[in-house]
């Protein structure tokens, strides 16, 4: 009898026991289900042409934790590791995080050195129209309005989207989205800068993972008297921990003049007379730029989902290097240009030819370009590194 209540009393117990650790499991399942990780490649060049020149190159591994926050929220925490040859030890230049919320689209938790960004992709949230999903095979218009963001950016961007089916050996089926912006001007104290942007993304066929990006900015003035180009270039590839890019061999001719359209340059800059980036292009002509970005971002997915964790990364790097706080490899190293990198790196890419003549985006004309006072008033002049002066009216989230 007592061996017989002491075998009940075990199994009581065990009983017990086997339901506390389901409850338990219950209870962390949906922070295992919702957390993973991804990582990837970016390659970011920033090129500046006028009376002397200014060129920045970068490789950085990426890596993303995602875990669910609450209810549609989740954290992202993007971290970065420099890839320069010339550094004796990996360096990692950027940690951050920020909440996204997957039914608004919007973003918080960010910190204040990422504020002007958050602000920027919960203002363009509010514009987005077309979901992509719905348009594979067709072309539409989606405008975005940042009138409430202020100068220096424009009043609105307008873009022509264009979603396409893709078929690789590997992944199977994707979908590619481009966008290509109509010109817009970025206002400088002392006028404009013609700009354009472009943008292509490979998607899985649900639109939520990335596996490809491309993205060019291109704007010119002259402003000061003589002509100055400023060029940021940005591709992102999803890659293994290791940096080890996703195969994405089966892409055809069509993909081929798909991302051509993009832009992506033949040729680096010639750097005759190296100088610090103007403070005009590193203020304005790249806060403009990388807002543009998110915006061109944003388009191609056409949902509420991360291509932040794309345009947010590159907006925090492309600071980095107009200021040089990241050593450029091409000062220690032969550099190739962003689409000879991705020819040479990304399987799929690697007969395509990419890039066209630098010169694709120079014909919007000198009836764009704005030629302003030299100061404001009220402003406060800066001697900018070109010789010229420019007055600054926001500070540069950079």
């Amino acid at each position: 009898m007592n061996c017989l209540r002491a075998n009940e009393t075990k199994v009581y117990f065990l009983s017990v026991l086997v339901l506390f650790l389901f409850i338990q499991l219950d209870n962390i399942s949906p922070a295992v289900e919702n957390s993973n990780v991804q990582h990837y490649k970016m390659i970011s060049s920033v090129e500046y042409t006028g009376k002397s020149q200014y060129s920045n190159r970068t490789e950085t591994l990426f890596t993303i934790n995602r875990e669910k926050f609450a209810d549609s929220e989740f954290r992202y925490v993007i971290s970065g590791k420099d890839l320069n040859p010339s550094l004796t030890q990996e360096s990692s230049p950027t940690v951050f995080s920020f909440i996204l919320d997957k039914s608004t689209g919007c973003l918080s938790g960010t910190g204040q050195d990422m504020e002007f960004w958050a602000k920027v992709n919960n203002e363009s949230v509010k514009s987005l129209e077309k979901v992509t999903k719905d348009n594979i095979g067709q072309t539409w218009k989606q405008s975005f309005s940042l009138s409430s963001i202020g100068k220096p950016l424009p009043d609105d961007l307008n873009f022509t989207l264009t979603a396409i089916e893709l078929e690789t050996e590997v992944i199977g089926r994707m979908i590619a989205v481009r966008a290509l912006s109509e010109p817009f001007l970025v206002e400088t104290n002392n006028g404009s800068i013609s700009s354009r942007i472009n943008a292509v993304y490979i998607f899985d066929p649900q639109i939520e993972d990335i596996y490809l990006s491309v993205s060019v900015f291109d704007g010119e003035t002259n402003a000061y008297g003589f002509k100055e180009t400023l060029r940021h270039e940005v591709a992102t590839y999803r890659t293994d921990a290791d940096g080890a890019s996703v195969d994405l061999s089966g892409l055809n001719d069509e993909f081929e003049k798909f991302v051509k359209k993009v832009g992506l340059s033949k040729k680096k800059v010639k750097v005759d007379q190296k100088a610090p980036l103007p403070r005009w292009a590193q203020s304005e002509g790249l806060t403009a730029s990388q807002a543009a970005n998110i915006c061109a971002a944003m388009a191609c997915e056409g949902a509420l989902n991360p291509v932040v964790t794309v345009s947010i990364p590159s907006a925090r790097m492309v600071g980095m290097q107009s200021t040089g706080r990241i050593p450029s490899i091409g000062e220690f190293a032969t550099a190739d240009t962003v689409a000879g990198t991705l020819g040479k790196s990304v399987p799929g890419l690697r007969t395509m030819k990419i890039a066209v003549h630098p010169g694709f985006f120079h014909s919007l004309g000198a009836a764009h370009y704005g030629i302003g006072t030299a100061v404001a008033a009220g402003g406060v002049a800066i001697a900018g590194d070109n010789g010229s002066s420019s007055t600054h009216r926001r500070a540069s989230p950079f």
